[in-house]
């Protein structure tokens, strides 16, 4: 709590073993001078820490990424005694604001009050405490020094940013939604949803003949479905030991795909299951427009520290999914995980990588291979546009 200066423990030393062994009645009035203003310095910072303040916060509880936030708070000197030197420290996570926190000096007046302003970007998502702040100051005579650390339960969460979507390039083999299907797998053609006019290039098993024959035009069925309609997106959060800026870059950029993709599914009425391990394992499954905000929170305290490969996880989870099914795998590596894909191919799960690579001209020759097998793979760099890539170019 209190630290005695270094230099002034020296010269009080000093003083002492010079009045024992000089004597005298000068040396020792000069001990006792000493004595006294230790004694009236500590006591003054005793009556700082006592009485320094902080009273209110000002800063958003939510934000996204690339977002500028303010944070403000106001110190008050409730005692008698100024505060000349005030160090300020805003514990505010490198990760967070993308750099080492700055040291503020303040001086503080009896009974005044002086405001700490910090403006910094949120270069990462996550959910932050912020509510530290540390605070480091000297006595009027500089012989001790004092720490007095504020805590307070507030938290800033960081969501990913979220590209809005309009089409994504991703085959689709059961009904999504709205969205239309090449195939015809899971149609049941002994329930009937609906009638309507033949359209040219209709089956002709879906006619229905006695509509058909009581109106003189051609009428056809709309039939029933009978297998669920899920999106099964896969986000890798496994531990490559990349170096830590990459690593956060990485998992920005992932959590930006998995948080507009499932948006994009969500509002076009697909049923979502988002699976991913980190620290902890996390399996939400939703379809309404109205869930979207229980994703963007799993995925803002998602961090990569898993210890379970993307290509374990996904051939896991796989034995769950239903036949013919689509399955997202957002990814930044896709070497050792190709034979896994491949087979998954095979067995009839509609696959999906979006592989997040640093140098697309370098990237993997599994791609090509993967590509050739009828498997979509979307490589997306660390500057690319989400939105172009998966399919923004659609919409031109």
């Amino acid at each position: 709590m209190a630290e005695i200066n270094k230099k002034a423990l020296a010269l009080i030393l000093l003083i002492f073993i010079a009045a024992i062994f000089a004597g005298g009645t000068f040396m020792y009035g000069v001990l006792l001078m000493v004595f006294f203003l230790v004694i009236i310095s500590y006591f003054s910072g005793r009556s700082i820490y006592n009485n320094l303040v902080n009273l209110t916060w000002e800063i958003s509880s939510k934000a996204v990424r690339g977002d500028r936030v303010s944070l403000k708070t106001d110190f008050y000197n409730a005692g008698i005694i100024p505060i000349p030197y005030l160090k300020v420290i805003a514990s505010l996570p490198k990760r967070l604001a993308g750099e080492e926190q700055k040291q503020r000096v303040y001086s503080i007046m009896p009974e005044m009050i002086t405001t700490m302003s910090r403006d910094f970007e949120c270069k990462h998502r996550g959910v932050y405490k912020i509510g530290v702040i540390e605070t480091v100051f000297e006595d009027t005579f500089g012989i001790f020094k004092w720490k007095k650390v504020f805590y307070d339960d507030r938290y800033l969460v960081v969501y990913p940013r979220v590209h809005l979507l309009k089409h994504i390039d991703i085959p689709l083999r059961q009904q999504f939604g709205t969205s239309a299907v090449k195939y015809a797998a899971y149609e049941d053609c002994t329930g009937t949803k609906d009638i309507r006019k033949y359209i040219l290039g209709d089956s002709f098993k879906k006619i229905h003949w006695k509509v058909t024959a009581h109106r003189g035009d051609f009428y056809v069925k709309n039939v029933e479905f009978n297998a669920s309609a899920d999106l099964n997106v896969f986000l890798d959060l496994y531990d490559y030991g990349f170096d830590e800026e990459f690593a956060y870059d990485l998992e920005e950029k992932g959590a930006e795909c998995a948080a507009s993709v499932i948006r994009y599914a969500l509002a076009n009425s697909m049923s979502v299951n988002f699976i991913a391990k980190g620290e902890e394992s996390v399996n939400l499954t939703a379809k309404r427009a109205d869930r979207f905000s229980m994703f963007l929170d799993a995925i803002s305290k998602l961090s990569s520290k898993g210890d379970i490969p993307i290509s374990d996880l996904v051939r896991k989870e796989a034995r769950k999914l239903d036949w013919e099914t689509t399955a997202v795998v957002i990814t930044p590596c896709i070497e050792k995980c190709a034979p896994v894909f491949l087979s998954l191919k095979a067995s009839g799960i509609e696959l999906v990588i979006i592989y997040l690579c640093r140098d697309k001209g370098n990237r993997a020759k599994d791609v090509e291979t993967m590509k050739n097998s009828g498997i979509n793979v979307f490589v997306i760099g660390l500057e690319d546009d989400i939105k172009q890539a998966l399919g923004g170019h659609y919409e031109q």
